[in-house]
């Protein structure tokens, strides 16, 4: 009989703290029919992968189902109390950051921002500052490189035409190798500039300045053997380009639709199918010479291009400008993004942002372009969200030294390449190096 009693004991006890439990829980969902409670945030400031504390109410004890946003940066939710979510920082979330909690239909936003602070670090990955081409370890070769683009397997492709030769390498960290693919003195062939890679395929492809249909294409399963490629132009089409104008500076791989997009002197702007050649000319631009091209992965239907003092209207003079590919013609066409007003420095809102000479440009996978400014020595973000800061580099002091972003020194940067992580690599021109940026 006691051994009666004890179980049924035991059973009004557990079934007290089941319903002890469940009515917590329902005190901590989130109501829909209430409002969301921001009061305040801690720490006020930090950079990415901090802990952050957010407190208020009615949040849910759920973290599945909260989202919370600096900027248009996602935070990883760790986990709710119902009045306290406990978050990650994300990664360059941009200029002065709003943090907002988003809760089913529900959205607030904290009133104070977040101060973001940028943890990078700049390093020399190969070159000795020798401005001719050698092969070898990172420690020995010698690079003078311009253009770079990388795979997804961490393959560094660079172009380079000074020096005294012309030619492509492929450099890997992993490896500790800088390997030429295509390299000769004199009479080049390609003479080459700009690089794209197809991260699906691998496929690396280079433009050829001199030859309005000629482009090259170096395919990794036949270990980057140089192929020549003749673009199929109808007649009418190749009527249309200037053959006085015909340099073609850059080919860019375009994941929205598959083809590769490259740009004439004259303004004129191509699709070539990378598979049967077939090229077709789908807008005509401003006049002028281009010193960098690439697509927006988070909208590969934009592509953007910068261009060099001699473009014509002046108005797109060393500026970057965007294309909508889905409907180039349409009543957007080719607009400038920054503010017009020729060669200078100043940050901020990419409306109101000058550069001086800015050369090849290329993006992270969040949509943050990186530009190489090449007459004011540094590196450039124009963020996802449309704001432009300096990332390394002093503005207008050239030089040469690897460290955080304040200290760090560039001499005339003409090259950037991202990769899947997001770090940057720099074609630091007249230092004659690849220099890496490590951003958090």
């Amino acid at each position: 009989m006691k051994c009666n009693q004890f179980t049924f004991s035991m059973l009004l006890l557990l079934l007290y703290s089941s319903c002890k439990e469940d009515v917590a829980t329902k005190q901590n969902e989130h109501d829909p029919d209430l409002p969301i409670v921001l009061s305040s945030f801690y720490p006020a400031e930090g950079g990415a992968k901090d802990k952050i504390l957010l407190d208020g109410k009615n949040f849910g004890s759920d973290p599945t189902k909260i989202k919370v946003y600096f900027n248009n940066a996602r935070a990883a939710v760790v986990s709710s109390s119902g009045e306290r979510i406990y978050a990650i920082v994300p990664r360059l979330p941009g200029d002065d950051p709003k943090i907002s909690v988003v809760v089913g239909k529900d959205s607030v936003v904290y009133e104070k921002s977040f101060t973001y602070h940028i943890q990078a670090q700049v390093s020399t990955v190969t070159g000795t500052g020798d401005k001719d081409f050698l092969a070898g370890t990172l420690d020995q070769a010698h690079v003078y490189g311009k253009y770079l683009d990388m795979d997804a397997q961490g393959n560094l492709f660079m172009t380079w035409r000074d020096g005294g030769s012309f030619g492509i390498a492929r450099i890997n960290e992993k490896e500790n190798i800088v390997t030429p693919l295509y390299s000769v003195a004199s009479s080049p062939n390609p003479y080459a500039n700009g690089v794209t890679v197809d991260r699906v395929t691998g496929i690396m492809t280079v433009s050829h300045e001199s030859v309005a249909e000629v482009f090259f294409s170096f395919d990794p399963k036949e270990a980057w053997a140089l192929r020549q490629r003749n673009a199929q132009f109808s007649a009418a089409d190749y009527g249309q380009i200037v053959q006085a104008d015909r340099y073609a500076n850059f080919v860019t791989f375009c994941p929205y639709d598959g083809y590769l997009y490259t740009r004439f002197r004259d303004g004129n702007i191509a699709k070539i199918d990378p598979v049967t050649y077939a090229a077709t000319i789908v807008h005509k631009g401003p006049y002028g010479s281009q010193y960098g091209q690439a697509i927006n992965p988070a909208k590969p239907w934009e592509l953007y291009i910068t261009l060099h003092s001699n473009a014509s209207p002046n108005t797109f003079a060393q500026g970057i400008s965007v294309l909508d590919l889905r409907d180039p013609n349409g009543t957007g066409g080719f607009k400038r993004v920054n503010a017009p007003g020729g060669s200078g420095f100043r940050d901020g809102p990419v409306k109101d942002a000058i550069f001086n000479y800015p050369k090849d440009i290329k993006f992270d996978k969040a949509g943050n372009m990186f530009i190489a400014d090449y007459g004011n020595h540094c590196i450039r973000m124009l963020s996802a969200d449309g704001i432009v800061s300096t990332v390394a580099g002093q503005p207008t002091k050239a030089g040469y030294k690897d460290g955080g972003p304040v200290e760090s020194q560039f001499n005339q940067p003409w090259g950037v390449a991202v990769n899947d992580q997001g770090d940057i690599y720099i074609a630091d021109w007249t230092n004659a190096r690849i220099r890496k940026l490590v951003i958090e």
